[in-house]
């Protein structure tokens, strides 16, 4: 199996939704390992990704915050622009920002939700890799990472919620489901030029506070299905080091393919691996 670069000292990253969650803990965890990383949020959570931006300095990185509504197309454009300005290039673009405009069975949610839903969680990541990638093309290194999600396939019965949730959640796997086809697309394009493209989804869950409500109800039920944020960056990290080009599966299968340990935030203190997961730390 490659083996992870030991240093990102020379790469600067892109992590969008990075003012909490998934977002965060990837921000942190490149950071940890020399990569400089632009901090990207909605205009909503500008004071929580400064303080992502704070934490990442006085740990001794190099952190830039930028704020972009990335379901305007305009507005996605100018984060690219200035994520380049930044520190002068991108190597690295985390896609992890996503929402869900609206809770609503398939039979009855209406076209504006529709394309709301495909604008920030399709649309938004296409579009900034697609900005982004002449310029990693040339460098001939470059990572694509997009965060995907369990919803793109429909839970088997009997579901582990209520129905209601399970079928308002539809129309946000069909957007990550699109994602990940466009991803795998993408990667066998870029075979051969030194810029991979991949993408990694939580074994189910990640506990966040976007997912705090449906983490309790899972939590004594399927103990098992929840993981802390630390799998995912850990799997965002073996993405990024590795060069893995088309993986689109879930942390914890790449960490048991690459037989990676799971660490904490700091990339140096070992928490377990996909195999031993500690439960309390999905707690």
């Amino acid at each position: 199996m490659p083996k992870a670069e030991p240093t990102l000292h020379s790469r600067v990253a892109l992590v969008t939704g990075a003012s909490r969650g998934i977002g965060r803990a990837i921000a942190v965890r490149l950071a940890a390992h020399g990569a400089a990383v632009v901090v990207a949020s909605s205009p909503r959570s500008v004071a929580q990704a400064q303080q992502v931006c704070a934490a990442i300095a006085d740990a001794g990185g190099r952190a830039a915050f930028v704020s972009a509504d990335l379901a305007d197309p305009a507005a996605r454009a100018r984060l690219a622009a200035e994520s380049l300005a930044a520190f002068g290039h991108i190597d690295i673009l985390v896609n992890n920002a996503a929402g869900i405009s609206a809770y609503a069975p398939p039979s009855r949610i209406d076209a504006a939700a529709r394309r709301a839903m495909f604008e920030l969680d399709f649309h938004a990541p296409v579009d900034l890799a697609q900005a982004l990638l002449p310029a990693m093309r040339e460098r001939a290194w470059g990572r694509v990472v997009n965060i995907g999600s369990d919803t793109v396939r429909q839970p088997p019965i009997p579901y582990p919620g209520p129905a209601k949730q399970v079928h308002a959640l539809a129309l946000y796997g069909c957007a990550k489901a699109a994602l990940e086809r466009y991803t795998q697309a993408l990667a066998a394009e870029l075979h051969g030029s030194g810029v991979c493209a991949s993408l990694v989804s939580p074994h189910k869950i990640a506990r966040s506070e976007s997912a705090e409500a449906v983490v309790r109800q899972l939590q004594d039920i399927h103990p098992d299905w929840v993981e802390p944020v630390e799998m995912m960056a850990e799997a965002a990290y073996a993405l990024i080091g590795t060069g893995l080009n088309g993986w689109c599966g879930s942390s914890r299968a790449l960490l048991q393919l690459l037989q990676q340990p799971l660490r904490a935030l700091d990339g140096a203190r070992v928490l377990g691996d996909a195999l031993t997961l500690d439960r309390d730390l999905a707690r």
